[in-house]
């Protein structure tokens, strides 16, 4: 099951068993109001979330949610460049480091949090859904836990992010599925192909070309499999410059041409 609501605040029923997948692209911190899940992503082991705590899960990471209990979860998802980050900003940038892989900081949940999720709980159950007014209750979030905890608290918590490195990373995500080349993608980006390297590197922890093809190879798999698109048009999307080289580069990177990938799939789904 993946979660593909537009608001920035949820409240998603799960019952026992369920599992529920958060995609990549946005910031994300889960909460509990009642029941119990597990949460983990790709690169951080998994922790359990109850109504004493809350996760955070930067806009990179993909995350699994699994229920140990029927549960409620409240989903709070937010970009780079919105008002909660700019209140972040000015307390995580400067002293926060980064994570070691496979650790998942948690943070209490006090009271007023509760208080505050109520209230969204009652404008929701009223109907009231308005852009301006997330807004404003995705900033008012920021102000509470800013001024309800301390300062190392949402260092330890918020390990995982950075602003600066956020708004490349977004950028990068952005832009990245419109270039064919890391070359052509650090001109983009107003870098120098060494500088672009460099800052890529210490910011994904990986070769900008290994995740370029990674990142690739994981969309056009999705689009085989789950979209009704043509090869054809598949193959224009993502700027091959030919169907023979489309293959070619699924027999490399996914292990069988994109017919098959996805008449396997298809069978798949009828077993």
């Amino acid at each position: 099951m993946k979660h593909e609501n537009d608001s920035s605040i949820d409240f998603i029923q799960l019952e026992r068993g369920q599992a529920l997948t958060l995609e990549s692209g946005e910031n994300k911190i889960i909460l509990v109001t009642e029941g119990k899940i597990y949460s983990n992503s790709s690169t951080h082991d998994k922790v359990k979330v109850t109504s004493s705590n809350m996760v955070f899960y930067p806009f990179l990471e993909q995350a699994e949610i699994k229920v140990e209990e029927k549960s409620e979860v409240v989903l709070i998802r937010f970009k780079n460049e919105s008002d909660l980050c700019s209140i972040l900003s000015s307390i995580t940038a400067v002293e926060a480091t980064k994570q070691e892989e496979g650790n998942t900081i948690t943070l209490p949940v006090k009271q007023i949090i509760y208080n505050y999720i109520d209230t969204i709980k009652k404008y929701q159950d009223k109907s009231i859904y308005d852009d301006y007014l997330q807004g404003l209750k995705i900033k008012e979030f920021g102000y509470i836990l800013k001024n309800f905890y301390s300062k190392e608290q949402l260092q330890n918590f918020f390990k995982m992010f950075s602003v600066n490195d956020s708004l490349f990373t977004e950028e990068v995500c952005r832009l990245s599925s419109h270039v064919r080349s890391i070359r052509q993608l650090a001109e983009r980006m107003n870098y120098s192909y060494s500088g672009f390297n460099k800052r890529f590197r210490r910011v994904f922890n990986t070769s900008a070309y290994s995740w370029m093809r990674d990142q690739r190879a994981k969309q056009v798999y999705q689009d085989i499999c789950q979209t009704n698109k043509s090869l054809k048009e598949i193959s224009t999307n993502y700027n091959f410059a030919t169907l023979s080289h489309f293959n070619e580069f699924c027999h490399k990177n996914l292990g069988c041409s994109p017919s098959e990938i996805r008449r396997k799939n298809s069978t798949k789904q009828y077993l």
